[in-house]
Order: structure tokens, then C-alpha cells, then sequence
């Protein structure tokens, strides 16, 4: 499920998404998408980025 997190977040071609780095976001990651490392404010934006990804 990481891939296609990592592909779809390429997809967005978002300049916000971009400029965090997305191999830094997926890092943040497991393979099932549950966030391994993240400080609040990452933890925030994290989850809304898996949030809209599984919709």
C-alpha cells in the first residue's frame, strides 16, 4: 500500500507536497500506512493525506 501512497502523492504534483519531499513523507510510513515516526504538526498533515487517499 506504501507504493501506491508514494504514486498517488507523485500524482498530485502538489508544490507543497513536493517541496516536503515526498521519499521524506512515505518515510514517515509503514506498509500498512500507519504512521511510524512523526512529530504533531507531520503527524497533522499525515493524517490527512492518508485520510484523502484511501477515499
Amino acid at each position: 500500500m506504501k507504493k501506491e501512497f508514494k504514486k498517488w502523492l507523485i500524482s498530485l504534483n502538489c508544490e507543497g507536497i513536493n517541496s516536503l519531499g515526498i521519499n521524506e513523507i512515505v518515510s514517515r510510513v509503514d506498509e500498512e500506512l500507519r504512521i511510524v515516526r512523526a512529530n504533531e504538526q507531520e503527524r497533522i498533515v499525515l493524517e490527512e493525506l492518508i485520510a484523502a487517499f484511501n477515499e
